[in-house]
């Protein structure tokens, strides 16, 4: 392939990629998972012009053209494996439910990542993954499929945790959200197996620019159905949710249905201002993620300081345990300068199916009627205090 096609090929999707960046800079909101999005456009725009760079500069005599032969083909390398690695934190992060990945959590999936620039590093003095002839051409190392190996781990990894998620996921949209997930990988493999086997022709970018763009549309539709506090599901996505419920036979597993509120929520609006109301309720929205992250789960702002969370097939015992859970690590929850927040919530519970109802609104209403009796006792203990 000449330099010109080359160039004509990778244009495009660097094209398409900076846009949606550009794009994703100003219309996504500031979170782990969109940082981290953001962060692998820039990466593979980094790997579209390392790569392209590299075939420009390839065969060119000189001592400055060998330079920058060894320079830009080392960045290439490494852009996509941590542009892989990267993106099966982002799908785990989404499949898990958490909050961001960060910290000592990170180590163990980094292995091969670690493992992999550490041989890319010494590729100048021992060319490992690639080598740079006499003639100043590129030629594969003998560990090349390293590379390969390591970016196709980490990317199959996140179609491994795709499709578990399908597989017990309930919820027609998150399904579609998962699947959506899994076109990347689809993209990634496919266009990853084809530059393997073809080298002198890449449609491994034009093939992830189609998949960043899928991803990044599907950002856009979840970000209407998610509450900008919180980061949960807001009330549109809730009503949403409860029609397609609607749908479904209910019948066969355990449907739990909760609603709670902060205590005095009011009163802390009044006393330390609005800005301390909302990271009240970040806070809140936070310890439920990680409570009830890992079940099967919808968790929602249901309107004002009121949450819901709907539990699928958890036991009523099971159930208790995961709110005293969430009680005791809302109350727990401590400053910056050390002292506590003194958060607490009052909840109601009630199960599908319970006294005869089945018409879900009607369940929702009753475990809101056991909420406020809650609160009424929490009221009642602290004018006896």
């Amino acid at each position: 392939m000449s330099a010109a096609v080359h160039i004509q090929i990778n244009i495009i999707p660097f094209l398409a990629l900076l846009i949606i960046r550009l794009n994703a800079r100003e219309s996504l909101s500031y979170t782990w998972r969109n940082r981290a999005l953001r962060f692998g456009m820039v990466l593979m725009m980094g790997v579209i012009g390392t790569g392209t760079s590299a075939w420009l500069l390839d065969g060119r005599e000189g001592r400055p053209a060998r330079f920058l032969l060894w320079l830009t083909n080392i960045i290439y390398f490494e852009c996509i494996v941590f542009a892989a690695f990267l993106w099966y934190l982002y799908v785990y992060d989404i499949v898990k439910n958490e909050v961001g990945q960060r910290g000592k959590k990170v180590l163990r999936p980094a292995v091969p990542l670690i493992v992999f620039s550490a041989a890319l590093c010494t590729t100048p003095f021992y060319p490992l993954v690639f080598d740079i002839d006499a003639d100043n051409h590129y030629v594969r190392g003998p560990f090349y499929l390293l590379y390969v190996g390591v970016s196709a781990f980490y990317v199959a990894s996140s179609a491994v945790l795709v499709v578990k998620a399908c597989r017990r996921e309930t919820v027609r949209e998150r399904r579609r959200t998962y699947w959506r997930l899994g076109s990347f990988a689809g993209f990634a493999l496919l266009g990853g197996i084809h530059q393997v086997l073809f080298p002198g022709v890449e449609m491994l970018w034009p093939l992830l620019s189609i998949a960043f763009l899928i991803v990044y549309i599907n950002v856009q539709q979840e970000q209407v159905t998610r509450d900008g506090l919180t980061g949960l599901n807001n009330r549109r996505r809730f009503d949403q949710y409860i029609r397609e419920l609607a749908e479904q036979d209910l019948t066969r597993e355990s449907w739990r249905f909760v609603i709670l509120d902060v205590d005095r929520f009011k009163a802390i609006n009044d006393t330390y201002g609005h800005v301390i109301g909302d990271r009240t309720l970040k806070l809140l929205a936070e310890q439920m993620k990680r409570v009830f992250g890992n079940r099967r789960s919808f968790l929602a702002r249901y309107g004002g300081d009121e949450f819901v969370i709907i539990l699928n097939g958890m036991s009523e015992k099971e159930a208790a345990e995961a709110l005293e859970q969430l009680r005791k690590a809302v109350a727990g929850l401590h400053r910056a300068d050390g002292k506590r927040w003194n958060i607490t919530i009052s909840a109601g519970m009630a199960a599908y199916g319970e006294n005869g109802i089945t018409y879900i609104p009607d369940i929702i209403a009753l475990a809101d009627e056991r909420m406020y009796r809650e609160k009424h006792v929490h009221h009642g203990e602290e004018q006896d205090g």
